[in-house]
Formats: C-alpha cells, structure tokens, sequence
C-alpha cells in the first residue's frame, strides 16, 4: 500500500486541539448548547471565535495565540399576557369595572355544601 504524502499544514481541528484544547472543548460544548437551542426555538443562532496571533519579542518562531468566542443563541418566544387596564394606570388579570362573580366568602364556602365523594350538591343555604 502506498503511502500518503502529506501537503500542507495538518487539519484545523488537529492543530486547534493541540494548541488550544480548552477552547476545542468550549466551541464543542456551545455547539451543541446553540444546537439544543435552535431545535427548540425553530429559530437561527450563531457560534463565532476569533483567533488574535501576535509575535513574541518580535521574533518570528514564536507567536501567543489567543482566541475570543461568541455564542449567540436563538431568542425563545415569549407569550404575552392580556390585562385590563385599572383607573391608576396599573395592570390587572380582572376586569375593574366589573362585579366578581362570587365574593371571596363564596369561594370560601364552596366546598361546604358539596358531597366530596360524588360531587353532588348538598343543600344550599339559603334557598
């Protein structure tokens, strides 16, 4: 069998993982954090990394590689809520100009007149 000759540098990932494990590890980890995210969402995101090369001491065999990562993922959608506008301007789930259906004793009293076992009204007070 013959054998390969090599040309060029090797992979990316083999030197990205030779340099920089940490940050091979990390682009994994937010990959499949931005993954998790779009299925979830439907929606697009973004995983960036940067890599800053600079000479040491102006010399040209040795370099500090330093990198910066961006992970930007998919906003979910947030359901609103509807609520009625009270007369100082505050927000309520009921509607202020109306009258409740049952006053807060009713509601405390409901189970009273109610069979537990089959649901069935007992007596009503009052009738």
């Amino acid at each position: 069998m013959a054998e390969k000759k090599k040309d060029g540098p090797p992979s990316f990932a083999a030197i990205l993982a030779t340099i920089r494990p940490s940050t091979d590890v990390e682009l994994a980890e937010n990959l499949a954090k931005l993954i998790e995210e779009v299925k979830a969402t439907g929606k697009k995101g973004t995983l960036s990394v940067v890599f800053e090369v600079k000479p040491v001491n102006g010399g040209d065999r040795l370099v500090i590689v330093n990198d910066a990562m961006k992970l930007r993922l998919p906003e979910r959608t947030r359901e609103g809520t509807t609520a009625f506008v009270t007369d100082g301007n505050g927000l309520s789930r009921s509607d202020p100009t109306s009258s409740p259906l049952f006053t807060d004793e009713d509601i405390r009293d409901a189970g009273a007149n109610v069979d537990p076992r089959t649901g069935e009204i007992k007596e009503t007070p009052n009738a």
